[in-house]
């Protein structure tokens, strides 16, 4: 196979169109559920809304007063790609030490975040109805970890609109946890450094840390371990992200992965390659890969099939799957447009200033 190349000041915006559905996504109506107390019955309400669709309602909190999202401030929170992945060794405590280049991308979910009235709960608010809305979602998990850390008993009201696929290797979720302890503490006046911020988002998820990089980050230990660098490639990249309708979890990725199988690549050395000469199939190496591909074999299909489509890109799956990043090109191949259980989005890389948060780039 040959090797593409796409080094650092050359990388052409090829195939520059209009995004993919997937990342602008039309609101069609939310699911409005606080979780309810642990002793109190979920109710759910059919309410009419715009376009023929139906709210789900859950009871708010009773200590609720006034309309709680009247004064929401709107917050973009966005995804990442693993430029590269290598796991490092298995550690004593049942996790993965890693060495991936991670950065942050404009493929991202819609957040809107205010001040509760409530003393008691947060009101989580996702149209998505595969979407938990309790103590399960990280973001429930996040403004917990916020109030902890910072003693503030404030409590808040988000809305979620979901762009981002599950179960992709994205960080969907992870980017709207770092983007619900960044809104909280914007907040609350910021009482928190980002540093402590990047320092707390550990203790609820691997991923979280990336997102308080300043957007291209080596990342290690579990992820946590976050160190900034100059993003590798021109922000005017053009990526493609295909997805299949189905999802990969992390755990079962991790328990088919073959520690003896690893690449035995240095990641300092595909760091220092990277920022030479930028992606090639020798440097975007994927650890997960094989596991991944073990497991559902049609996302090896996938790949070869997208490698043999986009001449002169480099293609990889990013962390554990199951997204297919094409870098380079970002026009849909014919079979992928065909497809409509494909997920498909043209995506950018995105950076921050410090004191900032994302927004999706201004680079197509």
């Amino acid at each position: 196979m040959a090797t593409a190349v796409f080094a650092p000041i050359v990388a052409a915006r090829v195939g520059f169109g209009v995004r993919a559905d997937a990342s602008r996504a039309v609101r069609r109506g939310c699911r409005v559920a606080a979780p309810p107390p642990r002793h109190a019955r979920f109710t759910q309400t059919r309410v009419s809304h715009r376009r023929g669709a139906f709210l789900t309602v859950a009871a708010a909190p009773d200590d609720v007063q006034g309309d709680e999202g009247a004064d929401a401030t709107s917050f973009f929170s966005p995804s990442k790609v693993n430029l590269f992945l290598r796991i490092i060794r298995k550690r004593d405590d049942g996790f993965h030490d890693l060495a991936s280049l991670f950065h942050v991308i404009d493929l991202g979910d819609a957040m809107k975040f205010a001040k509760s009235s409530s003393k008691t709960r947060d009101t989580l608010v996702c149209a998505d109805d595969t979407i938990p809305l309790d103590g399960r979602n990280l973001v429930i998990k996040a403004l917990d970890l916020f109030r902890r850390k910072t003693g503030t008993s404030q409590y808040f009201w988000v809305e979620l609109v979901k762009n981002v696929p599950h179960g992709a290797g994205l960080g969907g979720g992870s980017g709207n946890a770092a983007t619900a302890m960044w809104a909280a503490n914007q907040l609350c006046g910021t009482p928190a450094s980002e540093a402590e911020l990047l320092e707390w988002s550990g203790d609820i998820g691997s991923d979280i840390s990336v997102f308080f990089s300043l957007g291209a980050a080596y990342c290690t230990g579990r992820g946590e371990v976050v160190e900034d660098v100059e993003s590798p490639l021109p922000l005017s990249t053009p990526l493609l992200l295909v997805k299949p309708n189905l999802g990969l979890s992390t755990p079962q990725i991790f328990k088919a992965l073959d520690l003896a199988g690893l690449s035995k690549l240095d990641p300092l050395a595909l760091m220092e390659g990277i920022k030479k000469d930028g992606c090639s199939f020798d440097i975007c190496v994927n650890d997960l890969e094989a596991p991944a591909f073990s497991e559902l074999p049609e996302l090896l299909e996938l790949k070869n099939k997208l490698v043999e489509a986009c001449s002169e890109t480099v293609v990889f799956m990013s962390g554990s799957g199951s997204t297919i990043v094409v870098v380079g090109n970002d026009a849909v191949p014919k079979f992928v447009a065909d497809d409509p259980d494909l997920f498909k989005a043209q995506t950018r890389l995105i950076t921050r200033k410090k004191g900032e948060w994302f927004a999706p780039s201004t680079e197509y």
